[in-house]
């Protein structure tokens, strides 16, 4: 059963303020020998990920007796590099981070000095990773999009042409460009021909996402299925189909992360798929490589452990109808 989310919301300045568990010895290989490692990432609203992720790190640290204090730059790129710098003098000796900008993976190394990093959520590019120092740990996205694309080919699978309307998360985040190009790739491949009636932007937003598909249907558009780069937007595609009084048994919609409102849409019958993202897993393989690496040790007897090295993958998995329940 997936643990309840964070419900603690700290505004920090750029002293570091923590937001961790108390520790507890626990009986995990790993032990933690009193590690505190440093999470800074900014929250959401309406994206209940992050702090599930971040409350898995900090259990499983707990577990092993360290801790993993919480703080947030606000979207702000400045305090984020700021909150890192000031790390060490802190007390703390390993950094996991959800980047501001992935493009900026270097200036945060920078910042963190000989302190390792195990990065997520948003990939930098693989050539800012180091082994045993600069670690990104998620799930491969490209996954989640593979995903998406059987479950439309095996719906449609009587249909030569498909009218899709596709939401896509953040412009340059991992995610949204992992998920969409594994996603039109494996449709394109299909031999179907596959019509993207309307495709932007909706920021992972459920809002933003209401009114795109709002728009849509005021231009008269049609289309088969709205699929979106996570549940959040597809809440936003449902409020909008209902809106406009469209039944949703006739207008499939997908998503990504299998939060618990994605799952309950899907027993509700407004969705029909969504993959899991392992948020609370996420952070507990992370928090036990930052851990790792804090102690001076190495990862390279972990399982998630990819070829190259440089990456830690946590499994998606598909979720619908016939297993929805698992997953609230």
């Amino acid at each position: 059963m997936r643990k309840k989310i964070l419900s603690i919301i700290l505004l920090v300045t750029l002293s570091i303020s923590g937001c961790g568990l108390s520790s507890s010895k626990g009986s995990s290989s790993t032990g933690g020998n009193g590690v505190k490692i440093l999470f800074t990432y900014s929250q959401e609203e309406g994206n209940a990920f992050r702090d599930t992720l971040a409350e898995g790190a900090q259990e499983y640290a707990s577990s092993v007796g360290a801790v993993v204090d919480c703080v947030y730059p606000e979207n702000s790129l400045e305090t984020q590099i700021e909150q890192i710098k000031t790390a060490k003098s802190q007390g703390y000796s390993a950094i996991m981070c959800i980047p501001e900008d992935a493009s900026t993976a270097r200036q945060l190394e920078a910042a963190a000095g000989d302190l390792p990093i195990i990065f997520c959520n948003n990939a930098p590019d693989a050539s800012t990773l180091k082994e045993d120092k600069y670690i990104y740990c998620a799930s491969d996205e490209g996954v989640a999009g593979k995903l998406q694309a059987e479950f439309i080919l095996n719906m449609f699978s009587s249909k030569d042409e498909i009218n899709v309307v596709l939401l896509k998360g953040l412009d340059g985040h991992a995610a949204t460009v992992g998920r969409t190009k594994t996603l039109k790739e494996d449709l394109k491949a299909s031999g179907k021909k596959i019509n993207y009636v309307f495709e932007d932007f909706a920021d992972f937003d459920t809002n933003t996402a209401r009114e795109d598909v709002n728009f849509v249907i005021s231009k008269g558009k049609k289309f088969d299925l709205i699929v979106c780069n996570n549940d959040a937007m597809a809440r936003g595609a449902i409020q909008a189909c209902q809106d406009n009084n469209i039944n949703l048994k006739d207008m499939p919609i997908l998503g990504v992360d299998a939060t618990q409102d994605g799952c309950q849409a899907i027993l509700d019958g407004e969705m029909v798929f969504t993959v899991y993202q392992p948020a609370a897993p996420q952070g507990a393989e992370a928090a036990k490589a930052a851990i790792e690496l804090a102690k001076g040790g190495t990862i390279s007897n972990f399982e998630s452990l990819s070829s190259d090295k440089l990456h830690l993958w946590v499994p998606f998995e598909s979720v619908d109808s016939s297993n929805a329940k698992n997953y609230l």
